[in-house]
């Protein structure tokens, strides 16, 4: 009997180790509050689990954190922030979203990228990289941010763009891989 539950318990401390049991009680405890409603509520749940979020941040859906053990002190985000629903946030290397940020819903942000592998596993040696997204930066719905990448302060990014390379402040950028499609600098309102 003692050796059954010695596996267990190991099997739990690998499958559970780098889960934080303050990020999984927020998690259970955000987990029944509607989409779209109560965001301020909710960013104070991920503050109390340990996650660095902002005064006047809110957060609309549940956010889907990874990245290993320490991965909610890895993700920063600034003040004044809004977070629409379905992030997925992986931050085996630290991601920093700015003041002032607005993220689209169904937003993927990774922070790991692998080397070719042999050809009998091809996803060779991870490779972490931080992501950074300046102050003021609006992510339109659906956009990708891949390994490594910064997004300038001020800058659009289109719905659905896959950002693989940095993106200069205030610029309008969209498409599968984003490229600047127009300087917004200057600009105080205008339809993108």
């Amino acid at each position: 009997m003692t050796n059954a539950i010695d596996k267990w318990r190991e099997l739990w401390r690998e499958e559970c180790g780098p889960v934080s049991p303050r990020w999984g009680l927020a998690s259970l405890l955000e987990a029944p509050l509607p989409a779209g409603a109560m965001g301020r509520l909710r960013s104070r749940l991920y503050r109390w689990a340990g996650m660095k979020i902002g005064r006047g941040t809110v957060v609309l859906g549940p956010i889907r954190l990874r990245g290993g053990a320490g991965r909610v002190g890895r993700l920063t985000v600034g003040r004044d922030c809004f977070l629409n629903d379905g992030l997925y946030f992986d931050a085996a290397a630290p991601i920093r979203v700015g003041d002032g940020v607005s993220l689209g819903m169904d937003g993927l942000f990774t922070t790991v990228g692998h080397a070719v592998g042999a050809p009998g596993f091809r996803a060779g040696e991870r490779s972490p990289r931080p992501i950074t997204i300046g102050d003021g930066a609006w992510l339109a719905a659906r956009v990708t941010v891949l390994p490594g990448v910064t997004i300038g302060p001020g800058t659009i990014v289109g719905a659905g763009a896959v950002v693989t390379r940095d993106l200069p402040a205030h610029v309008f950028a969209a498409g599968v891989p984003a490229k600047t499609v127009r300087s917004l600098e200057g600009e105080q309102s205008d339809e993108v």
